[in-house]
């Protein structure tokens, strides 16, 4: 008797944007493990925090800024694209900060550059999220609603109940909580959270059952990017120790990403790569990325620690210091504002293919 065949379909290849051991070093539990590190330096080992902070600055932070300037203003077939947007928004940066000085109005600066950092960050891990449903076909419209509210929700409540918790965050704020509202605020959030939360283990649950895929690369960013949050709003630290140790796990996942951007794009047959121009020449090589993103962090960030006299940023009421402050800031908020657009496939048709992606990845 003849033996029916039934084919067994092969089961679907996990989706990593990279690979997987890359992915899990650099943008989930790689970027994480830096936060962790970062605390527990500043908590168990007693590392003095104003130089694990100066650490983060120089080495992570600043250089990450000059990453998006390598792609940008140093790429000329960018320039010739966003030229105009470019330099308008170089010009807005770096006057906006002097601006609001003088009219007396720092601390709203201080505050928008808090609140916008934090979206920033909340925005990379949310990309993050969306390449990995593209990479694995996660698609389903309830997945797609869901996955959005739980990690928004999961990943700002922290932040939102944080000044109170903390009384330096909630200087920062423009007018007093009252205890009760304060109250009523938390526990309204944390009601909705463990809503969100439920519904969001209540699906997975159906899924495994159902045999469905569960998008372990999303589900390992969404263990890698929640909890260190909880952690850190929690932690007693000191404001700036937070701001940094949080925005740490942000500036290892973009340096790898970019660093795979520039290779695919800069690291061509010299006949394509010329076009780009000074990008190609600083971009193509990791040693010279490295060295430039190296003088980039000491303009930026070394130099202002030997003109600013007295306390650094915000909280030193000299106006010569706020300025100073505001002008060196600068780069860190012209970085918010480029990130945010540049990395949107639906206005930039080659994009796609220099991420092995494609459109209908961006949200």
């Amino acid at each position: 008797m003849a033996t029916a065949t039934v084919p067994v379909q092969a089961p679907a290849r996990t989706g990593w944007i990279i690979s997987g051991s890359t992915d899990v070093l650099w943008f989930t539990v790689g970027g994480a493990a830096a936060a962790y590190i970062f605390w527990a330096l500043w908590r168990f080992a007693h590392v003095p925090l104003i130089l694990l902070v100066a650490i983060w600055a120089i080495a992570f932070d600043e250089t990450h800024g000059y990453a998006t300037i390598s792609r940008t203003y140093l790429d000329a077939e960018e320039r010739r694209r966003r030229g105009r947007w470019l330099w308008g928004s170089l010009a807005f940066f770096f006057a906006i900060g002097p601006i609001l000085i003088l009219l007396r109005l720092g601390d709203w600066l201080e505050l928008a550059t808090e609140l916008w950092g934090y979206y920033h960050i909340f925005k990379q891990h949310y990309g993050f999220m969306m390449m990995y449903k593209k990479k694995n076909r996660d698609f389903a419209p309830q997945d797609m609603k869901l996955d959005k509210l739980f990690f928004t929700a999961a990943f700002y409540y922290p932040f939102l109940t944080y000044p109170l918790h903390d009384k330096e965050a909630a200087a920062l704020l423009p007018f007093p909580i009252p205890a009760r509202a304060g109250v009523f605020f938390e526990n309204t959030l944390l009601l909705a959270l463990i809503i969100i939360a439920l519904a969001y283990l209540t699906r997975q649950w159906s899924k495994w059952r159902q045999g469905l895929p569960l998008n372990w690369p999303k589900q390992l960013l969404f263990v890698a990017a929640i909890p260190v949050n909880f952690l850190l709003f929690r932690s007693a630290m000191p404001l700036l120790g937070v701001y940094a140790a949080a925005t740490i796990f942000h500036n290892v996942q973009y340096h790898r990403l970019v660093w795979f951007y520039n290779q695919n794009k800069y690291a061509q047959p010299a006949e394509k790569a010329r076009r780009f121009g000074l990008a190609t020449l600083l971009n193509a090589r990791w040693l010279t990325y490295v060295a430039c993103a190296a003088a980039y962090a000491i303009i930026f960030d070394v130099i202002p620690r030997f003109v600013l006299k007295g306390d650094v940023g915000m909280m030193d009421v000299g106006t010569r210091n706020q300025l100073i402050f505001s002008f060196f800031a600068a780069p860190g908020l012209l970085h918010y504002w480029i990130d945010g657009h540049i990395w949107k496939v639906r206005s930039d048709a080659d994009l796609p293919a220099t991420l092995a992606a494609t459109r209908s990845l961006s949200a």
